[in-house]
């Protein structure tokens, strides 16, 4: 009885100063953020007098946007935000991903070898489509605690490159960090020499939230190629900020699209 007139108690002061109850976040449910022609998205939330709002332009979601009343299909790659909002609750957090559509075709990617525990059998790792979930453990992943990553894509033809995309996972309390630096090369047919295309390097100044880091480097022009060169540059010192600074940090990397 007690704790019955606590929760009463704690709940009267709550409505007397305005607070409002917050709602959960809606989750979003799908096989893989990637995909070649199209990709279904469901939107799970069941809170009576509360709806569910997504926005497909990376905007995020208010009271007035869409609501969601069935699964969602993409064609192209799409940012997806949603939201939950009811009357009398604080809305909910925003959650969002998103669908990343299929590049230039790949013939073959060859990768330096990753760490034993956290490699794969599967040649076609870095470019079959399945990616984008955050247990780093399981097989998605090519995981390195290694100087230096070099990565060579063979393209199924020569055709016009310029932009490179790759999917990190980002998870500082595993001590997941996105590199130092990622460079990018193409194979010039006529020097028969690989050039430099994009380069990008990264600072650390605090820990982010645990995510799959979508980056892409665009070309500093438009390349005609069927060979592209990445070599990538994991933290060779954690910063002085985290729990492991100045030991050597791990680098995971999943899916590559060219565009």
């Amino acid at each position: 009885m007690r704790k019955i007139l606590t929760l009463i108690l704690i709940f009267s002061i709550q409505y007397c100063c305005g607070q409002q109850f917050q709602l959960a976040p809606p989750i979003l449910k799908y096989r893989t953020v990637f995909f070649a022609d199209t990709v279904s998205c469901s939107i799970l939330f069941n809170q009576a007098g509360a709806t569910v709002q997504y926005t497909l332009n990376g905007q995020e979601p208010t009271s007035s946007d869409k609501v969601y009343t069935q699964a969602l299909q993409f064609k192209k790659t799409t940012i997806v935000k949603t939201k939950a909002f009811g009357k009398d609750f604080a809305s909910s957090e925003t959650v969002s991903a998103q669908f990343v559509k299929d590049g230039l075709a790949i013939s073959s990617i060859h990768f330096s070898t990753p760490n034993p525990d956290y490699s794969s059998s599967n040649e076609k790792i870095l470019h079959d489509n399945i990616g984008g979930s955050l247990n780093f453990k399981n097989g998605e992943w090519l995981g390195y605690n290694t100087d230096t990553v070099e990565i060579n894509i063979t393209l199924k033809k020569k055709q016009a490159v310029k932009t490179v995309l790759l999917d990190i996972f980002q998870d500082e309390g595993s001590w997941l960090f996105l590199p130092e630096q990622i460079l990018v090369m193409y194979y010039d047919i006529k020097q028969q020499i690989f050039l430099p295309a994009a380069n990008k390097n990264f600072v650390f100044e605090k820990a982010s939230p645990k995510n799959c880091n979508l980056q892409q480097l665009a070309f500093t022009k438009t390349v005609i190629t069927d060979r592209v060169k990445i070599i990538i540059l994991p933290v060779k010192k954690i910063p002085d900020w985290h729990p492991g600074k100045a030991s050597h940090a791990w680098f995971f990397i999943d899916e590559i699209k060219l565009y």
